[in-house]
């Protein structure tokens, strides 16, 4: 039995029996049971609640069952994920046009899957090539078929049993942005339809050189064999062998690997989808909230610069690219827009595109069930997270006793990496994580709008076209100098949010420790160090890449030391205030020290740790729970213990604030 006991640093009063500021329990105790041992561990009291969400029949087991309360919310979200990487890929002399590159290379051009010029050259990519074999999902017309391919509402009616409601594209109906989309969902209401299907398949595969042969189709005399992650653990293994039987009717053979959570996100995010160690992956995403006004969702799912489409913006990979839904994202995300009419144009412009890309085939949105022994009190159902919203583990507790006994499907696993540059990907750890500390900022559990949680703010903007001038006082993290310097005289911003950090500063990290000004500034810097630094940011360049597009629209920060305030200047309007605030915000997870060991193990030392932030094959993945890295971490932490140089260069990055 794998447990974890969290023991949750102050924040509010949250029920009546609370005499202090502070959770509602004084105690979590985690434990791992599977989605089988649920019904009884919950019955016979072992457990008072399960925070991963139920299997159909385990929900209808539990259904009526005295002393067992369910909850639901359309929390996870079900897809198909593609890898459409070219088999190969070509760089040839001057701009040319796809039928000139065609001829150069001697193949058809509906061979060529992209094109695009790069420093006067022109970059082809290609998905069937002799000698190189061929993937059916490099070609856009195929993966845009494959919508047709998956009975949306069988799955969801009959593999689902009825938890689960049909999903076309990024958002389900319950999200608040689907209404700003929902005619461009309806005109792409996918049916199932495989005899299509087997037509366009048909037609691209003749024009690149495939051919059918006894009903199976091969390329240079072998089977067109497609490589199929089908997680085991819940609906998906259902699911993921539903497609394949699909897949297989067309004519292609499929190797079905059935992987559990870590060997299957070690194949997909650790490896080069060029080298095609898997074709189709059977993804489960849990929600974290809702968004009144998304540009998370549509950025995380469409757009490659985020990392989270297929090369996952690791520099070395391959990585999918689509130019028009990039730039269209990044506006969204950036706020580059002076209206909401505008905002809503360009969000439905790249939703579009990003369904006709179909790099994801989305199956359904799960209607999950989380089950809790009546007596727990404090539960706050999130409407996009479900129980497994940050309020819970917080305010949720049992009249009589300071510890709540909990389960989950897992606890830890060895892809689960406790670090908060480029880990916490799964919901086995980022459930507990969020727990360890209190974000300055969250998105309200009913109607998706950002809050204060623990900084409260006030907003100042002249935007959208309007500018403020940056105080003389404000600093910026300088990546070169490594040091905070002013800003330049005349900088100007557009808005500038004043938060208030009075109940931050003073209170203490989830290990105790009092939370400083050294830490809250410190964080900052290595934050503008991994974007700014051009040796942290190739390193890292998936991080680098995410985490930029915030750091290019900062323009200062002015630290108020003796009211505990921090200002920041930022180039960003949004027609909603509380976006601008959001935006602005930032939550200081660790102690500055754990951020500069991190950074000198897993950036400084890579040579000699091995260790990476975010995973990547033939690395270790660093993690701040893992026992050989934990070892790693406290004798560099003994070894800064009197030492002048580690001294001065953190208190560089604290801006001389360590003894505050």
């Amino acid at each position: 039995m794998v447990l974890v006991s969290i023991l949750v640093i102050p924040t509010q009063i949250t029920s009546a029996q609370a005499t202090q500021p502070g959770p509602a329990s004084d105690k979590i105790v985690v434990t791992r049971k599977t989605i089988e041992e649920v019904p009884d561990a919950l019955t016979s009291g072992k457990i008072d609640g399960y925070l991963y969400s139920l299997r159909p029949p385990q929900a209808a087991q539990l259904q009526g069952v005295s002393g067992v309360s369910l909850y639901s919310a359309p929390a996870g979200l079900i897809e198909l994920t593609l890898n459409p990487a070219p088999v190969a890929v070509f760089t040839l002399e001057g701009a040319l046009s796809i039928s000139d590159a065609a001829a150069k290379l001697g193949i058809p051009a509906a061979a060529i899957t992209n094109l695009y010029i790069q420093g006067g050259k022109t970059v082809v990519e290609v998905g069937a090539y002799p000698g190189k074999g061929v993937n059916p999902f490099a070609f856009k017309e195929i993966r845009f078929a494959m919508n047709y391919l998956i009975d949306r509402v069988t799955v969801a009616s009959t593999i689902m049993k009825g938890f689960a409601v049909p999903m076309y594209t990024f958002l389900s109906q319950y999200d608040p942005d689907y209404a700003t989309i929902s005619d461009i969902i309806a005109k792409y209401e996918f049916t199932y339809n495989p005899s299509y299907v087997d037509q366009v398949v048909t037609n691209v595969l003749t024009k690149v050189g495939a051919v059918k042969i006894g009903g199976k189709w091969t390329y240079e005399g072998r089977p067109i064999t497609i490589k199929f992650i089908i997680r085991q653990e819940d609906e998906r293994r259902d699911i993921g062998y539903t497609f394949s039987s699909e897949l297989k009717k067309l004519g292609f053979e499929v190797n079905e690997m059935e992987m559990q959570y870590a060997q299957a996100i070690n194949t997909l995010y650790g490896t080069d989808p060029a080298n095609f160690e898997w074709h189709i992956y059977t993804a489960g995403w849990g929600k974290s909230g809702i968004d009144r006004y998304d540009y998370g969702s549509i950025t995380q799912f469409c757009a490659s610069w985020y990392g989270y489409m297929p090369g996952w913006g690791e520099t070395s990979f391959w990585n999918f690219k689509d130019d028009i839904v990039d730039e269209l994202t990044l506006r969204i995300y950036q706020a580059n827009y002076t209206s909401k009419e505008e905002r809503n144009e360009l969000y439905r412009r790249a939703a579009e595109l990003c369904i006709q890309d179909s790099v994801r085939i989305w199956v359904v949105a799960r209607l999950d069930t989380w089950p809790m022994r009546s007596e727990v009190k404090g539960i706050t159902l999130d409407l996009g997270a479900g129980l497994r919203g940050i309020w819970n583990l917080r305010e949720m507790y049992v009249e009589g006793r300071n510890t709540l006994n909990l389960a989950h499907l897992w606890v830890w696993t060895s892809s689960s990496a406790w670090n908060i540059w480029g880990g916490f990907s799964d919901v086995y750890s980022v459930d507990f994580e969020r727990v360890t500390y209190d974000p300055s900022m969250w998105n309200h559990p009913f109607n998706g709008e950002p809050m204060a949680f623990r900084t409260t703010y006030v907003v100042v903007t002249a935007g959208p076209s309007g500018k403020l001038n940056v105080s003389s006082n404000a600093v910026i993290w300088d990546a070169s100098k490594k040091q905070w310097v002013p800003v330049p005289n005349g900088t100007q911003a557009t808005s500038k949010v004043i938060f208030d950090f009075s109940k931050l500063i003073g209170a203490k990290f989830h290990n105790g420790i009092t939370i400083s000004w050294a830490d809250v500034i410190g964080f900052l810097a290595y934050l503008f160090d991994i974007v700014y630094d051009p040796i942290y940011s190739s390193l890292e360049s998936r991080i680098s890449a995410s985490s930029k597009p915030w750091a290019d629209t900062i323009k200062g920060f002015e630290f108020d030391f003796n009211n505990k305030r921090v200002i920041v200047y930022v180039d960003y309007w949004h027609f909603d205030e509380n976006y601008i605030a959001s935006w602005a915000s930032f939550s200081p997870v660790n102690p500055i020290e754990i951020h500069a060991a991190t950074f000198e193990l897993a950036l400084d030392r890579r040579n000699e740790t091995n260790y990476v932030l975010y995973q990547k094959k033939g690395y270790e993945w660093f993690s701040l729970v893992w026992p050989d890295h934990v070892a790693k971490v406290k004798a560099t932490l003994q070894s800064y213990k009197n030492n002048q140089a580690v001294l001065d260069k953190v208190n560089k990055y604290a801006m001389g604030t360590l003894n505050m």
